[in-house]
């Protein structure tokens, strides 16, 4: 005869010390005595005891080896992480949930807590605590190290996952519980001065903090979610490594174009590219090439990401009317040489922008389009006229960012290559032959990706004669890029497998960058 079923309400709760028995076994930990529990709670200078009723944690005083001893309901829990780096090496205990919550009630105000996901804490006071503040200096820190240049806080229904992005590509790094996720947004709202109390709206503002003993520039930006307010951080270049144009990777004849470009005491030069293909590191580049103590260089930018020694740098700021086209006719009345233009965004801008370049200035900005020829007929399309368009640019240039093979792991590959025979000969590698080339494979120096920083490719269209009369009649931008490729520009993906035959990237990169070119 069959025991009987469970009730229709489903199976009993597990004994609450059972279960502290079963997690301290399946951790090899010991359980709290009776004898263990002080009689009245010692809590370490700056921990928050809410944080400890959140996570259901008691500090129990220091063992013989000067260590914490510390109660814990679920050692599991991610909690313990922001616990140890905010205490150091901590020694755990486990305590069953009845025992933890009837010493944490008398911690001090707020009715006790019967899980991590029931608090109802205000964030701002959360933010404050200790382990909070150390936990995310400690991904800050992992985030510099690795090299990434975003971290992404996405709340989900039961925790928020974050992740990095390095190299272009996004990385999973931690999953908090979602109270813990809650506290780090309104940390990182706190640091960069937003309103902590707006959950409903987007929010963006910088933030200088002293990560890895550096001081570093981030820029966050909040938005609200189903599941709650996800951040986005964005890790600028800040102070230091302003590149070179010799260190962008730029082909002998790019980078003499580039430089003949930049002699010029008057024009328009323009970086082109979509979100995220390294304009403003060429923009920096360059702005670093004509730097000079006997010229005026202003620029205004969205947010300064290279800070430059000798140039005066202006944060856009639209709240109080600061915006880019503003900005520029503002600078027109400070007696510049150089005028840095961070974005060409709207029809204004772009018109006060050539305007500039026209009555004797030197003007360097960027612009989403997708090739050089693009930029062009993209000014045309905001209202620039094509004959002052064809009077004051210089200088056209596309670019995308691949990813560089890891020096530590790439391997070697020989065949043919997927790549039109005109794009080829363009490199001069004859189609019929195979050719020698990299692939990427992974190892601990690259995190198994087989990559390791990344570098621009580009495609350089300076604006000769017969451009201008291309400008002049209207073409649009296939005529213009056929009629550049005639002049001897070389496309993106022409230079892309220029690289990939030197080593530094591969095909599969170039392609997946490039696409249809």
């Amino acid at each position: 005869m069959t025991t009987a079923a469970p009730s229709a309400a489903g199976t009993a709760p597990e004994d609450p010390l059972a279960l502290a028995r079963r997690r301290a076994a399946a951790h090899g930990l010991p359980l709290v005595n009776e004898s263990d529990w002080p009689a009245v709670a010692d809590v370490p200078e700056g921990l928050s005891r809410a944080f400890l009723r959140r996570s259901l944690m008691l500090p129990l005083g220091r063992g013989p080896d000067g260590h914490w001893r510390v109660a814990v309901a679920d050692p599991s829990d991610a909690a313990v992480a922001a616990l140890r780096a905010a205490l150091g090496e901590v020694s755990l205990l486990v305590a069953s949930q009845p025992a933890l919550l009837s010493r944490l009630e008398g911690l001090g105000p707020g009715a006790p807590v019967h899980a991590v996901e029931a608090a109802q804490d205000d964030p701002q006071d959360s933010a404050l605590d200790a382990p909070v503040i150390a936990l995310l200096d400690r991904m800050l820190a992992q985030a510099v190290e690795a090299r990434a240049t975003d971290v992404h806080f996405e709340p989900g229904p039961q925790d928020m996952a974050v992740r990095q992005r390095v190299d272009g590509m996004l990385r999973p790094v931690a999953s908090l519980p979602a109270a813990t996720g809650r506290a780090v947004v309104a940390r990182l709202k706190i640091l960069a001065g937003l309103n902590i109390a707006e959950r409903r709206l987007a929010q963006d503002g910088p933030i200088r903090a002293v990560i890895a003993g550096r001081t570093q520039d981030l820029r966050l930006a909040t938005l609200p979610m189903v599941d709650g307010e996800g951040a986005a951080l964005r890790i600028l270049a800040g102070r230091q490594n302003l590149p070179t144009i010799a260190s962008l990777g730029l082909s002998l004849r790019a980078e003499a174009d580039v430089l003949a470009a930049l002699s010029n005491s008057h024009g328009l030069i323009l970086i082109t590219g979509p979100t995220g293909s390294g304009k403003t590191t060429t923009l920096a580049a360059a702005t670093g090439h004509v730097n000079d103590p006997r010229r005026k260089i202003i620029s205004i930018e969205d947010p300064v990401e290279y800070h430059i020694p000798g140039i005066s740098q202006v944060q856009v700021n639209p709240a109080i009317g600061l915006t880019f086209s503003a900005g520029l006719r503002a600078f027109m009345r400070a007696d510049p040489d150089v005028l840095l233009v961070g974005e060409v965004r709207d029809a204004e801008t772009a018109g006060v922008t050539v305007q500039a370049s026209l009555t004797g200035h030197l003007v360097l900005t960027t612009l989403h389009t997708n090739s050089a020829a693009g930029a062009v007929v993209r000014l045309t399309e905001m209202g620039v006229e094509p004959y002052l368009l064809a009077a004051t640019l210089r200088l056209s240039v596309g670019q995308r960012l691949v990813r560089l093979l890891c020096r530590h792991c790439r391997t070697e590959a020989s065949g043919p290559l997927p790549f039109p025979d005109d794009i080829q000969r363009l490199v001069g590698h004859d189609p019929a032959q195979p050719a020698t080339h990299y692939t990427a494979q992974g190892c601990d120096h690259c995190g198994r990706t087989g990559y390791y920083g990344r570098q621009a490719i580009f495609e350089v269209m300076p604006l000769t004669e017969a451009l201008r009369a291309k400008v002049l009649s209207g073409a649009g931008t296939a005529a213009l890029h056929q009629a550049a490729l005639a002049e001897g520009m070389q496309p993106l993906m022409a230079d892309g497998l220029r690289r990939a035959l030197e080593g530094v990237t591969s095909v599969e990169e170039v392609l997946r960058v490039v696409q249809d070119g």
